[in-house]
């Protein structure tokens, strides 16, 4: 007899690092067009058999922030994740600029402040914690964040968390990408360590990774933008390619 399919308890689809730009210089770099990419993704997400209860976007979803971009990303991917029955939860990076993100996708008044979120998928937790420095690529995160975040996790969820940052807390394969990395992360392993965080996801390297911090295994999603070429060590090559998302299947065990 076959054994039974063992269903997840929770299923989110990870996006990250769209970059998107303003219609009228819409290409990164002068060569991709990640209009075009988020159109595809979209379109595999709107038609898949299965179906992701969230769609998470891990930061970068603008490429320079301009409010044009997320006035895009709002009118397309919000009509597409409520025809499929799913949630979209935003999340900032490096590339974005709080004041247009928190106004034109949050519908909030602008402001500098650490964009730090939380949702619920029933009784699974999401948090988002901001690990971007203004102006700079390197992250690292704010005492208030650090704070914002040790009083969430201090009570469990139900079916634990997933915590959700751009910058990841993880070694990087090229010598470039030290200057990209999340600076000052004891402090941030000393809250992780124990907690209910099940599952950190992040992107910003624009190339796939996985690893563990504090305990708790770390995923870092490709680019839907442009990948980077790892054969360069000290320098940094985008590449056109290797553009995807993620599929986040989380068991009760």
């Amino acid at each position: 007899m076959p054994v039974p399919s063992r269903r997840p308890s929770h299923v989110l689809a990870h996006l990250s690092d769209t970059h998107i730009r303003p219609a009228d210089d819409p290409l990164v770099a002068g060569l991709v067009d990640t209009r075009a990419t988020l159109a595809r993704a979209l379109g595999v997400l709107g038609s898949w058999n299965l179906e992701p209860e969230a769609w998470v976007f891990s930061g970068d979803l603008a490429d320079a922030g301009h409010p044009e971009a997320y006035e895009h990303l709002d009118a397309v991917v919000t009509p597409a994740a409520e025809a499929a029955g799913a949630r979209v939860l935003w999340c900032n990076g490096n590339h974005d600029d709080r004041l247009a993100f928190r106004e034109t996708l949050l519908g909030e008044d602008p402001s500098d402040a650490p964009l730090d979120r939380e949702w619920w998928l029933g009784d699974l937790r999401v948090l988002a914690l901001d690990t971007n420095v203004t102006g700079a690529s390197w992250g690292r995160v704010a005492p208030e964040s650090l704070a914002w975040l040790a009083d969430r996790l201090a009570d469990p969820a139900p079916d634990g968390t997933v915590l959700v940052m751009h910058h990841a807390p993880l070694p990087q394969v090229q010598d470039a990408t030290v200057l990209w990395s999340l600076e000052e992360q004891d402090a941030l392993a000393d809250i992780v360590r124990g907690s209910d965080v099940r599952l950190i996801l992040s992107g910003h390297f624009h190339q796939t990774a996985s690893g563990s911090f504090a305990g708790v295994p770390v995923w870092v999603g490709t680019s839907m933008a442009y990948t980077q070429d790892v054969t360069a060590g000290r320098t940094l090559r985008g590449q056109a390619g290797g553009q995807g998302f993620s599929l986040v299947s989380l068991y009760a065990d």
